[in-house]
């Protein structure tokens, strides 16, 4: 089955590293492409779409056709409950009226248009190479991101990352369940993220009041306070006991290589160690990293601002 999905401006190259992992990890991903902001996907397996943070909606796609061929394809679609058509034009200009036109195939057809509370959206995106037809699956809720703010829970700490990216970063650890270590944890911006998605999830600081801080943070989600005292140097875990790893690195300052106490040469040793073979390791960090003790599957930046722009790093064992 064949689905698209419209992708975030913010950063596509993330949301599209984002949709795939998903996919990878929910069933068997055959082909995809990618036209802009448009990913499409030939995808068998269940639907993870409301876990995605970069992409705005996804379609069940019906047909993929020229501008020209818009009516002809609309035509050809059955629809026997309540509808709307809506439209998108992106990096292209549409017309006001298209919708209106593209509705009325279908009202003649006998379809009911319902601009309200339609059972059915008949979703179309068009870009300057092709136009995207189908029916909506998924739209994301904004308002989730905002509701969890960071300002908001008990123990807050300056450049922490926000719910939207953190739970993209989650998701590119490409897995459905399982259990999942930040050993680096800070506030906790992961750590709950993970646990909205139903992760068994175990944190880790070097810092007492940190470790204090993120449990605070932890049960005023709702959420079990599972995170210990301990150095990412030396973890307290036996080989391979996560399923996933994902960390945010303390930031220093761009023009270091590295810091002085080796904490990513031994970290990345031990992050390697503790995680299972196959599996994925997230990690973020404001330095360029050339020498991993495991393979790189990818590497996406996102700029927050001008002195600080965040490097991802999907890593596998």
């Amino acid at each position: 089955m064949k689905f698209s999905l419209l992708l975030s401006g913010e950063n596509v190259d993330l949301a599209i590293l984002e949709a795939l992992s998903l996919a990878k990890a929910f069933g068997s991903l055959k082909s995809h492409s990618i036209d802009g902001r448009v990913l499409t996907i030939d995808f068998e397996g269940e639907e993870f779409f409301k876990r995605l943070a970069f992409s705005h909606e996804a379609i069940e796609l019906f047909a993929t056709c020229d501008f020209s061929e818009l009516e002809s394809v609309f035509s050809e679609i059955e629809i026997h409950r309540s509808f709307c058509v809506r439209v998108s034009g992106l990096s292209v200009k549409t017309d006001e009226s298209l919708e209106r036109k593209l509705g009325a195939i279908l009202w003649r057809k006998g379809a009911r248009v319902d601009l309200r509370n339609p059972e059915e959206v008949v979703r179309v995106y068009i870009t300057p190479k092709s136009c995207y037809v189908g029916f909506l699956r998924f739209k994301q809720e904004k308002k989730q991101f905002s509701m969890r703010k960071p300002n908001l829970r008990p123990f807050f700490m300056p450049i922490v990352t926000l719910p939207k990216l953190s739970r993209a970063i989650v998701n590119l650890v490409s897995l459905k369940k399982g259990r999942v270590l930040d050993p680096m944890c800070g506030t906790g911006s992961f750590l709950i993220e993970l646990g909205l998605l139903g992760f068994d999830f175990c944190g880790m600081d070097f810092y007492r009041d940190i470790v204090e801080g993120c449990r605070k943070n932890l049960m005023f989600m709702g959420f079990e306070a599972k995170v210990l005292q301990g150095d990412a140097k030396q973890m307290p875990f036996k080989d391979e006991t996560f399923d996933g790893v994902v960390t945010d690195y303390p930031y220093f300052k761009a023009t270091r290589k590295a810091p002085s106490d080796d904490l990513y040469e031994k970290s990345l040793d031990e992050i390697e160690r503790v995680l299972k073979k196959n599996r994925r390791a997230v990690i973020v960090t404001n330095l360029d990293i050339k020498d991993f003790p495991m393979h790189l599957v990818a590497k996406v930046n996102h700029r927050v601002h001008g002195s600080l722009t965040r490097r991802i790093y999907v890593l596998k064992k």
